[in-house]
């Protein structure tokens, strides 16, 4: 898959312009990782890096909670994407580090946290029109499949925040063991939410609002920010209607970022994580 040709020599010129500068965000999330007990994990896809925690040995945790990241680092503008979709702000990684549960990964999107040569190689699609398709959902498939056997577990909590909402709910389509799915300000439904915020829809993506009706008697929680104007939570409309069982938690006082990991330890408690 690959975008029009327009939008590749502009992430190609920025790459090579700042590649040492975006070594950082890479760095801080490894050291987070370490200082919390994680471990990086092989993943099928060298495309997907991800970490891992055990508090006790490999199947005497049965349920594997595994946190999902964003689209990662922000557009400067709608044609402008970043040249490194690696995160900034390793918040997702620090809400997985607070979740004490004996079992728990974390897990990048496509092409984030890879070396400047490793990135070169990776197609611009999986962090732009592309984030969401059937390549992308694939790889996040057969990663949580692959860390899913290493802690010998029976089944999985999927936890996603914003992007990684949307693809947490397309991978859970798909699977037969997730035992609950717990989105936070997420696209829920990529059609409307491109429209609200006036870009370009995701041509090469799935919806996860199409495939809505495959989770309805799956145990679901999804958290919503009414302050959030990046993703404003009646784009989730069409997706929500589908999953009548869906607890769904409107926070007054939240927006896009503020305040999902600061709250986390008493939101996740609000959740199917713990239900």
């Amino acid at each position: 898959m690959k975008l029009p040709n327009w939008v590749i020599p502009g992430s190609a010129v920025l790459f090579l312009g700042a590649c040492a500068l975006l070594q950082a965000p890479a760095e801080h999330a490894f050291a987070i990782a370490t200082d919390a007990g994680f471990s990086s994990v092989d993943l099928p896809d060298t495309r997907l890096k991800g970490f891992f925690r055990l508090k006790s040995p490999p199947g005497v945790v049965q349920t594997l909670t595994v946190y999902i990241e964003s689209d990662g680092a922000p557009w400067r503008v709608p044609d402008e994407p970043p040249f490194d979709p690696t995160p900034h702000k390793p918040m997702v990684l620090q809400m997985a580090a607070a979740d004490p549960g004996g079992a728990v990964a974390y897990l990048g999107r496509p092409c984030q946290y890879l070396t400047p040569s490793a990135l070169a190689q990776c197609d611009p699609a999986l962090w732009m029109l592309g984030r969401f398709s059937e390549d992308a959902v694939k790889a996040t498939n057969a990663a949580l499949s692959a860390m899913k056997r290493r802690a010998q577990a029976s089944s999985i909590n999927l936890v996603g925040y914003s992007g990684g909402g949307a693809m947490a709910a397309l991978v859970a389509a798909r699977r037969d063991d997730i035992n609950c799915l717990v989105t936070i300000a997420a696209p829920m439904d990529t059609d409307a939410w491109t429209s609200a915020i006036g870009v370009s829809r995701l041509s090469y993506s799935l919806n996860p609002a199409d495939h809505a009706k495959k989770l309805g008697p799956l145990r679901q929680t999804h958290f919503r920010g009414r302050k959030d104007t990046l993703v404003p939570p009646a784009t989730s409309r069409r997706f929500l209607t589908q999953v009548p069982g869906a607890r769904v938690v409107d926070k007054e006082d939240y927006d896009h970022q503020c305040c999902w990991k600061e709250d986390w330890k008493e939101l996740r408690v609000q959740s199917c994580l713990t239900r």
